[in-house]
C-alpha cells in the first residue's frame, strides 16, 4: 500500500478541530474560510480511509481513530516549528518563533514595550504571546508548550530554576476617591471592603494564609480570572482587589481608580522568569529572555515600576 502523501494545510485544520472541537472556530483561529477546513478533513479521511469526527449539538467530536492520531501529529508539527526555529538560528542572528506566557497583572505595561524592542534588536524572531496564571503558565513551559514564562510568586522566595526580576508591592484598588494619596490599608481594614478576586488556586493562597494568622474573613463577594472583569467590577461596582500597581497604571494616571498600601501584612509578589531547561531551550528565546530582563531592570531604574 502506499504511503498516504503528508498534506500539512490538512493537517492543521484537522489538529485546530481537535483542539477547539468546533469547525468553524478552528477556521477563524486558523484564518481561513469555514469552507476550506471541512474540505480539509474530508480530504484526509478520504486519505486516511477512517473517519475522524461526528457532529454534535455543539460542534463536533473526535472519533477514536483521531483521538489516537491527533497526539502524534501534534509532536511532529512541534518536532518540525522546533527543526526550522534552529534552522533560522544558523545566520548571525536569532530567529524563529518564541512563545512567552504573561500573567495578566504584568501583560499591559510588558508586553508592548517588549514587542519593540524584539522588533528593533531582533528583527528575525517572532513573539507569541499567551496570558493566563502562574500554575497554568508554569504547567505550558514544562510541557514545552511555551519557552518562557513570566509568573507571580508572592512573598520574596523564588523555586529553583526560576529568575527573580523584581518585587512589586501589592496595592489595594478602588473607585476613584475612595482612597487618598499614600494611604495605607491593614488586613483588618481590607476585610471591610467588598472585594473581587481570582478563583483558586490562582493567587488565593497567600489571602487565605494572612485570613488564618489574623483571624480576619475577607468579603470576597465576586471571583474572576480576568483582569478585564476584575476592573469593571471596580468601575462600575465600586468593588476592590489587590493587583500590583503596573497591572492598573492607566486607570491611576486618568484617576479613574485609587490605590492604597496593603500592611500588617503586605504580601509582595515576585515576578519571576521561568524558562526551560537550557538544553532545550532555543537560541532565539534565550535572546528574548535577555531583552526582558533589561527592559525590566530599566523600569526598575526609571521609577517606572
Amino acid at each position: 500500500m502506499p504511503t498516504p502523501e503528508l498534506n500539512l494545510h490538512r493537517i492543521e485544520a484537522f489538529l485546530a478541530v481537535m483542539e477547539l472541537g468546533n469547525i468553524s472556530r478552528a477556521a477563524a483561529h486558523i484564518e481561513v474560510a469555514q469552507s476550506v477546513v471541512s474540505r480539509h478533513l474530508a480530504a484526509l479521511e478520504a486519505q486516511l480511509g477512517c473517519r475522524l469526527f461526528e457532529r454534535t449539538g455543539r460542534g463536533v467530536a473526535p472519533t477514536p481513530s483521531a483521538a489516537r492520531l491527533a497526539p502524534r501529529l501534534r509532536a511532529a508539527m512541534d518536532e518540525m516549528l522546533r527543526a526550522t526555529t534552529e534552522a533560522a538560528e544558523t545566520g548571525n542572528q536569532p530567529g524563529g518563533v518564541v512563545r512567552l506566557g504573561v500573567v495578566p497583572s504584568v501583560a499591559q505595561p510588558l508586553v508592548g514595550r517588549l514587542y519593540q524592542r524584539v522588533a528593533e534588536r531582533l528583527p528575525r524572531v517572532q513573539l507569541q504571546f499567551v496570558e493566563g496564571f502562574s500554575n497554568a503558565l508554569e504547567e505550558q513551559v514544562a510541557d514545552a508548550r511555551i519557552d518562557l514564562a513570566v509568573i507571580n510568586r508572592f512573598g520574596r522566595q523564588v523555586r529553583r530554576g526560576e529568575e527573580r526580576l523584581c518585587v512589586l508591592e501589592s496595592l489595594v484598588i478602588g473607585p476613584a476617591g475612595m482612597f487618598a494619596p499614600d494611604q495605607a490599608l491593614s488586613f483588618r481594614q481590607l476585610a471591610e471592603r467588598p472585594l473581587v478576586l481570582a478563583t483558586r488556586p490562582n493567587g488565593r493562597a497567600p489571602f487565605d494564609q494572612a485570613s488564618r494568622h489574623t483571624g480576619v474573613k475577607l468579603r470576597v463577594v465576586a471571583e474572576s480570572d480576568s483582569l478585564l472583569v476584575m476592573k469593571a467590577l471596580i468601575l462600575d461596582a465600586g468593588l476592590c482587589t489587590v493587583l500590583p500597581r503596573q497591572a492598573v497604571q492607566d486607570e491611576l494616571h486618568r484617576g479613574l481608580m485609587s490605590a492604597a498600601r496593603l500592611v500588617r501584612p503586605s504580601i509582595p509578589r515576585v515576578l519571576s522568569l521561568v524558562s526551560a531547561p537550557r538544553h532545550a531551550g532555543s537560541e532565539a528565546a534565550r535572546a528574548v529572555a535577555r531583552e526582558l530582563r533589561e527592559l525590566v531592570d530599566e523600569a526598575l531604574q526609571q521609577g517606572a515600576w
